[in-house]
Parts: structure tokens; C-alpha cells; sequence
């Protein structure tokens, strides 16, 4: 079995958390949940509506 990590890097996942995730167009978004560890989470949650930027896509905390 695998072990759990952080989708962004290589630290132990904090928790699950259910993201959008899109490259350029905003309403073509995909909906994912994917596990974070406590500074990727953070980053998410803070980056709001804009979205927080890692490997060419934009992720957003939430579905909506």
C-alpha cells in the first residue's frame, strides 16, 4: 500500500479537502478531492476566488 502524501509535495496529508481545479478558462473547472498537508492547505483556503497557482493549474478550496 502506498503511502499517503500531499498532492503539492512530499509531506503527510493534513486532511482530504474537495478543490476546483482549472488551467486558464474558469468555467471549465474540474472537481476534485485531493489530500494536503498543513502549508498546502493554507495556501489554498487563503488564495480565495483567484485561486492558488501550482504546476499550471489553479486550485480553489470548495466545488462552487
Amino acid at each position: 500500500m502506498p503511502i499517503a502524501r500531499c498532492e503539492f509535495c512530499t509531506s503527510a496529508p493534513r486532511e482530504e479537502v474537495a478543490v476546483s481545479r482549472w488551467t486558464a478558462d474558469p468555467d471549465d473547472r474540474e472537481r476534485l478531492t485531493i489530500s494536503l498537508c498543513a502549508k498546502h492547505l493554507k495556501r489554498v483556503r487563503r488564495a480565495g476566488n483567484a485561486g492558488h497557482q501550482h504546476r499550471g493549474y489553479s486550485y480553489k478550496a470548495g466545488f462552487w
